[in-house]
């Protein structure tokens, strides 16, 4: 083959891949390497996938942890994953972070790109004892927000996640106060705080009688306090789930660790369940307080304006996808061979997992994280069909997907504990471009005045799609000369045959023809014929 129209990128990357098994490669193969030092910008469509740092060298392709923020009930979210400042998602909060608050990294959080990490005694001893010195303070933007100055609140939940470095008594990993309820002078507190080992819920003058608030005297509005607790003890250095949940029909007041009932209220005068319900109503300068006196990081705090019944408490979702851009190889008739990739999986509480493959299926991990990988081919960038894709597995040989183009697609799932992702550092594709034509056969030529006539036989390949003429007058030469009047070489398109004008008489030519296919690629030189054109005497 003469001229190569496509050259695709090697990265050396793709050779180090832990899955595929041993890699030869032959002459003439192209590869095209996605991920690792490349990066992942070919892969733009994406659904539950996100790009992780620091579980390879490079950005990998992983499950996303991040909470979803399309529930129209939340009214608070706030993740942590921002590395310098952290936001509420809905703008219905502004936060005040000290600067002893920061970020933990992606393979600490336990969802997103982030927590909040709290040194909440050593930030008291440093600021001589002030208890809210290392507070992240949230505080309503306006009146949208649930928790914004006299508000009626009616269902509500409050959850977070937890991961206490010792649980000592008196961290206060979330609190709420308040004060001036309808113009008479109260404080209002809501607080979760740690008492041997384990949690609190207090209330006081936050749930108020209604009929004690409508006749405008303030003096005699009625408020009933609340106490809730754990039965079962929070383990430190591990993450846990809460959710405080309330029912304002009924008064029924929840708190549930990882998904666990672990006590149960209700919001009357009697604190059984039947009798007036007492409702919450928020008072001036109300503000949250996360981390008071508080050792280790709290991630994801969420307020809803529902009672939320099934809190999510997984680490990831049941499963993601990522598919490319359409990926050119470069020749119409081009066959991908193979296809490697590295990769492996994660789990938040075990670590990485890597080079441990199964025999059949080297992305199918133990605990029953898996990727399955998909592929499609087109001969044009723009003409898809669903119905085209077809599975492989990595390493493996691929036959019968040929075409200009090609798509890939990868599903993510979970391991059964919804704790382990699967991730993909790099996916290479190596692809051959179908050989180009062989030269056309018995080749002739038949000198005239001033011209030749030259004729062949077709080539012996049926992916042949044209000729070019090529001639000079040199042997071996044929990129023209002043003997040459027209450029060469001569694209004929399929015809076997062609004159050739307007020749010198007495100039000896040199003639070779080549084939070219579809895609452009064009074959080797025929054998070469000579001829001089002279002028016939009479």
């Amino acid at each position: 083959m003469k001229q190569i129209l496509f050259c695709a990128k090697i990265s050396a990357a793709s050779v180090l891949l832990f899955f595929s098994g041993t890699l030869t490669f032959a002459l003439g193969e192209d590869i095209l390497t996605f991920g690792g030092a490349e990066g992942w910008g070919q892969f733009k469509l994406r659904d539950g996938i996100t790009e992780l740092e620091q579980l390879a060298p490079y950005k990998a392709l992983a499950l996303n942890s991040a909470a979803n923020d399309f529930d129209e009930s939340v009214d608070m979210s706030v993740s942590f994953d921002e590395m310098n400042t952290f936001s509420d998602s809905t703008g219905h909060y502004i936060l005040e972070v000290p600067e002893t608050v920061y970020s933990a990294g992606t393979s600490k959080a336990r969802f997103g790109g982030g927590a909040a990490v709290f040194s909440g005694a050593l930030t008291a001893t440093a600021y001589k004892n002030q208890a809210d010195a290392g507070d992240v303070i949230i505080r309503a933007r306006g009146n949208e927000a649930l928790f914004s100055k006299g508000r009626n609140i009616g269902d509500f939940s409050i959850e977070f996640w937890l991961y206490p470095l010792s649980m000592e008594n008196g961290e206060e990993p979330l609190n709420w106060t308040a004060a001036a309820i309808g113009g008479a002078y109260q404080i209002q507190n809501l607080s979760c705080s740690v008492s041997k080992n384990r949690m609190e819920w207090n209330f006081e003058n936050f749930f108020f009688e209604p009929a004690s608030l409508s006749n405008g005297n303030n003096t005699a509005a009625r408020s009933v306090p609340v106490h809730l607790s754990s039965s079962t003890p929070v383990i430190p250095k591990r993450w846990s789930h809460h959710i405080l949940r309330f029912e304002s029909k009924t008064g029924l007041l929840e708190y549930l660790i990882n998904g666990v009932l672990e006590d149960v209220r209700y919001t009357t005068a009697s604190g059984s369940e039947n009798g007036s319900v007492f409702l919450p109503l928020v008072g001036e300068r109300g503000e949250f307080a996360l981390g008071r006196r508080f050792n280790g990081m709290i991630d994801n705090v969420r307020v809803y304006s529902r009672f939320v019944e099934n809190p999510e408490a997984r680490r990831y979702p049941r499963g993601g996808w990522t598919q490319s851009d359409p990926i050119d190889l470069g020749a119409q008739n081009s066959s991908v061979i193979r296809i490697d990739a590295a990769g492996g999986a994660y789990n938040t509480l075990k670590g990485g997992i890597r080079n441990k493959k199964d025999a059949q299926d080297p992305f199918n991990f133990p605990g029953g994280a898996q990727m399955r990988f998909f592929i499609r081919a087109s001969v044009s960038k723009y003409e898809w069909s669903d119905d085209q894709w077809r599975t492989f597995i990595p390493g493996n040989v691929i036959s019968a997907v040929k075409g200009r183009y090609i798509e890939l697609a990868v599903q993510f799932y979970p391991g059964g504990d919804f704790e382990t992702t699967p991730y993909l550092e790099e996916i290479s594709v190596v692809s051959v471009r179908e050989s180009p034509p062989a030269p056309p056969s018995a080749l002739r030529v038949l000198p005239k005045d001033g011209a030749v006539e030259l004729s062949w036989k077709q080539s012996k390949d049926e992916n042949a799609a044209g000729y070019l003429v090529y001639y000079g007058s040199a042997s071996g030469n044929y990129l023209g000369d002043e003997a040459s009047p027209a450029p060469s070489p001569i694209d004929v398109g399929k015809q076997n045959s062609i004159s050739i004008d307007n020749l010198k008489n007495g100039v000896l030519y040199y003639f070779s023809i080549s084939a070219y296919d579809k895609s452009g690629q064009i074959g080797d030189y025929s054998r070469e014929v000579s001829a001089r054109p002279l002028r016939m005497i009479e």
